[in-house]
């Protein structure tokens, strides 16, 4: 898969520069559009979307899967972060139909709205159908816009040409799995309300059914007792849904197996009458039109009932639970105090604990054949058509939580409860290219935008100017404003709350002053100011160091360390949600609304906190266990080195080099960088090719490449290594190590650059970084081993070894690392004058330096070698620094004897454990990749790639 910031990658063809009529442009081609929201779903639930952020197919909690979203992510764009604007089904889905936070469009929760507000504009269904699109809806619609009465109603508004809704269409028809209706019996002759029943439907039509409220008699216990032993119902404690549990119909029955078929019956009629699964006459989609079709999935959505031959698949799978301790709690809020309260994970005993968890991805797995179903049905009717497509597969209306944060639930400010992911497919392959990630911020307030950009509007135009999203096909492009946050607002379960959140913090805070909506309570934007002008305990903020703790278990809103900054983004959230057009509305009438405009543009995507707010961190490096199958290593070269770099195609690439054992320990002349593919960062890798071979002797690097190390930087790939020339003298053999003086002497520092890590690779005719020419510099005597990191201001440092002339030659010395800088990863660099990583009286205290910024510093893992009693003694520790040229001990400076702990427990320690090179994926380090090797009896060195897990912790 390509992976990119979505920065300039092609120019999107303009579908159409102005707003035209269908009569107006009959000759232009719309794409058929389908828009698939699934319901609580988690993103981790999809093979793709882990594989593109943790470089396995597994979610962190296990087994997961997805091989039709996977297919389906192959062949479009898939964002792996996306975020929903409110955490609960009704407000998410209001801001998905409207185009606008609900902070702008006043639908805070799941109370009912109407159209006749003179602030109510045309949602997308009605836009599309005014562009000439058919518009159907299939399933769940989620939202709670209906028609004014006069007065409040339960009635749609019309907003598509045909709907098959999922409860009045589907479940009250009998084509469901599981319902919840009222129970009626006659009393004194009329029909009244006695109860409400869970009914769990049958293949043959029939249900059973029992009273969960009202006069529950003894033979409704019975059934539900019967019911529940028979499909394994699990239980929430607190909510008391059903999360976990065997569906009682076969994958085709339920819920969504109806929903689908009718879909598919839709377009499989097409231009012609037919007849519905629950017997309405009607029309399939039109020949004539292009159609837009919304298709809303139940699944996973409680109750949690995979079907059988899904729960089979799952059967005996083990899942990490997430970690939680009751004195979590101690720090938050009493707001979300009350969301753990309400919906308790924690309580459960281990097995029901392992069965929510297993039966909750058994369930996305089940969903996962349904939308590929309906993917095919629609492509294919999209062919006959022979018209262009567009799907927009929406990963869950919001998250879920499945143990994080103790809870078993949706509804919270925290990443499980508003992360989702994003798969964008169009015929238009220039639009949204094949097999691409994009890692940039995008919101659910994009769908529409992106829907009216498809169907050839310009959302540029004043009669969008209310939207709040922006189309992803300019994200794609690199055109859209970046965002430096998300953010959203509910008003449910807790009461009024807003989160806001960027790549380092989550926020979250109380809005109002009072629970309850407006109109209820209070008055439309009564009070507005409070949550900016009260004390900030009665405002309940939480503030989450996602550097350190990206769980979100520590609300560090209250330590004096970070007291400014919880008050700045109190400060900006307040301005966007409060100050920045908010509307809030009394929607028990007819058009009793309030819109504040105190801190107009405060929302302006950018988050610049200033110098001095954000505390610095200690990092400590930890290694993980290791697998046996993390060894990259052959009978008959001696691998040393390895750097990695994630490629276009989801594959891990490495760059080590390699030379044939039986030359010795030749890597001065007969080293040369090699490539291996891995479908994960751990291995097991493959070998592919030689990436930069030996050339002729004549050029600077003409005989041996060495020491690789790979970044990819913008759109390009950048190979750096050492390499050399000499007379191609072999001096050492098998046992004994000998150094060719000529070729080490020889060493320089160049840059290969490719536009793929497959290659080819273009290198330069000249060094990176060549020796400088004065005999008292530093370097003066050669160059190697390069490291380098791209600054936050866009430029580059390299930290690089460097041998001198003070001391006598061959050996010349001291060996030191220098530091130089670069406006580009191609040079010029300008050396800086003092040595790094030096320890006094020390000739050759350190090597191999791999260097990386993150969360405020500049890291670094180094070879530290000491020399104790006419020995060289060699470990792995940590250096730190704020500019990236003056390098302190961290605080935890140690991180490695020369030491791995394999996953069986062994621990072994090796002859050499150097060459670290870290692999950092979405900004934090995920593996350490170094050159190992064993010395067997006859003093031949035995030297392999080893790939060990990173454990970062900060204090």
């Amino acid at each position: 898969m390509t992976h990119t910031l979505c920065r300039s990658m092609m120019l999107v063809a303009v579908l159409c520069s102005g707003v035209h009529s269908h009569a107006e442009d009959e000759a232009h081609e719309l794409p058929n559009i389908l828009w698939v929201i699934t319901d609580d779903q988690r993103p981790d639930s999809l093979a793709c979307f882990n594989r593109a952020t943790r470089g396995t197919s597994e979610s962190e909690l296990g087994y997961v899967s997805s091989p039709n979203v996977d297919m389906l992510a192959k062949t479009g764009v898939m964002f792996t972060h996306a975020y929903c604007n409110s955490p609960g089904c009704a407000p998410s889905r209001g801001s998905m139909i409207t185009g606008r936070y609900p902070f702008r469009n006043g639908i805070y929760g799941f109370e009912q709205t109407h159209n006749a507000v003179s602030t109510f504009k045309p949602v997308v269904p009605e836009v599309m159908r005014d562009q000439g699109y058919q518009a159907a809806l299939f399933g769940k619609s989620g939202y709670y816009i209906f028609d004014w009465g006069p007065g409040l109603t339960w009635n749609g508004l019309g907003f598509w040409d045909f709907e098959v809704d999922a409860k009045n269409d589907l479940q009250r028809n009998g084509l469901t799995d599981w319902s919840k209706e009222k129970r009626r019996a006659k009393i004194s002759g009329k029909s009244t309300v006695v109860g409400t029943e869970e009914r769990f439907y049958r293949a043959d039509g029939s249900y059973e059914s029992y009273l969960i409220d009202g006069e529950v008699s003894e033979q409704d216990v019975a059934k539900k007792k019967a019911i529940e032993e028979e499909l394994d119902l699990l239980y929430s404690t607190s909510a008391g849904h059903i999360i976990g549990g065997r569906n009682s119909q076969p994958s085709d029955k339920t819920l969504d197996g109806c929903t689908v078929a009718e879909f598919v019956h839709y377009l499989e009629h097409a231009g012609q009458a037919y007849e519905t699964g629950y017997g309405l006459q009607t029309d399939g989609a039109s020949l004539e039109q292009p159609v837009f079709l919304n298709l809303g999935f139940h699944f996973p959505h409680t109750p949690v009932m995979p079907p059988q031959e899904f729960r089979d698949a799952f059967a005996g799978k083990q899942y990490r639970v997430p970690e939680f301790d009751l004195k979590d709690l101690k720090r938050l809020p009493p707001q979300l105090k009350t969301l753990h309260t309400k919906n308790r994970f924690d309580d459960l005993q281990p097995a029901e604990k392992q069965q929510a968890i297993r039966d909750y991805y058994a369930f996305c797995a089940f969903g996962d054949s349904m939308v590929g179903q309906a993917v095919d049905a629609f492509k294919t009717s999209s062919k006959k058509q022979e018209r262009e497509y567009l799907i927009v597969y929406v990963c869950g209306d919001h998250s879920w939580h499945l143990g994080e944060q103790g809870i078993e639930s949706k509804f919270g400010p925290y990443d499980h409860s508003n992360h989702n992911a994003v798969i964008v497919v169009s015929s238009d392959t220039e639009a949204f290219p094949p097999g691409t990630v994009c890692e940039d911020f995008v919101e659910f307030v994009d769908f529409a935008p992106t829907f009216y950009a498809a169907a050839g509007l310009d959302v540029t135009r004043p009669e969008f100017a209310h939207l709040d999203g922006q189309p992803l096909q300019d994200t794609v492009a690199g055109n859209a404003t970046k965002r430096d946050y998300v953010l959203g607002e509910m008003n449910h379960v807790y009461g009024p709350r807003a989160y806001i959140r960027s790549k380092d913090f989550a926020f979250s805070m109380r809005t109002r002053f009072k629970n309850g909506k407006a109109g209820a309570g209070y008055s439309v934007n009564e009070k507005i100011r409070w949550a900016l002008d009260a004390a900030p305990k009665e405002v309940e903020m939480a503030l989450f160091d996602l550097r350190t703790d990206p769980k979100e278990r520590v609300n560090v809103a209250d330590d004096e360390r970070y007291i400014g900054l919880a008050d700045f983004f109190r400060r900006k959230l307040g301005n966007i949600v409060l100050g920045d057009r908010r509307l809030e509305v009394n929607w028990k009438k007819e058009n009793e609304f309030a819109v504040s405009e105190f801190a107009i543009g405060s929302d302006d995507k950018r988050l610049e906190i200033p110098a001095g707010l954000v505390p610095t961190l200690d990092m400590k490096i930890e290694f993980g266990k290791v697998r046996r199958k993390s060894v990259f290593g052959s009978d008959t070269m001696s691998h040393w080195g390895g750097s990695l770099v994630r490629g276009d195609d989801g594959l891990y690439h490495m760059f080590y080099s390699r030379w044939p054992k039986d030359l010795g320990w030749a890597w001065v002349t007969d080293s040369e960088i090699a490539h291996a593919v891995s479908a994960s960062p751990f291995g097991p890798f493959e070998f592919q090719n030689i990436a930069l071979p030996r050339r002729d002797k004549d050029y600077w690097d003409g005989w041996c490449t060495h020491n690789p190390t790979v970044y990819r930087f913008g759109d390009k790939y950048y190979l750096y290594y050492m390499g050399n020339t000499g007379d191609g003298e072999i001096v050492g053999h098998p046992g004994k190590q000998l150094l060719n003086w000529q070729h080490r002497n020889n060493q320089r520092i160049g840059v290969a650059v490719a536009d793929s890590p497959n290659g080819p690779w273009t290198r330069s005719d000249q060094p990176l970084i060549d020796v400088s020419p004065e005999q008292t510099a530093l370097d003066s005597l050669m160059t190697s081993n390069p490291s380098i990191c791209q600054r936050p201001d866009g430029g580059y440092v390299i930290v690089y070894k460097a041998v001198g002339q003070e001391h006598p030659l061959p050996s010349g010395g001291p060996v030191v690392h220098c530091v130089a800088t670069s406006d580009s990863p191609t040079g010029p660099f300008v050396k800086q004058e003092q040595p790094v990583f030096v320890f006094e009286g020390e000739r050759f205290p350190a090597e191999d330096p791999y260097i990386w910024f993150q969360d405020g510093k500049y890291r670094a893992i180094v070879k530290r070698i000491k020399h104790e009693g006419g020995r060289r003694l060699f470990s792995l520790v940590h250096y730190d620094s704020l500019d990236g040229l003056d390098w302190k001990p961290g605080k935890h400076h140690e991180i490695s004897q020369r030491e791995v702990e394999w996953e069986d427990g062994e621990v072994q320690q090796f002859d050499h454990l150097e060459r670290p090179q870290v692999y950092v994926e979405n900004g934090k380090p995920v593996a350490l990749l170094c050159a190992a090797d064993t010395i067997d009896e006859n003093n031949v060195r035995h030297s392999f790639n080893i790939q060990i897990p990173l454990v970062i912790t900060f204090d």
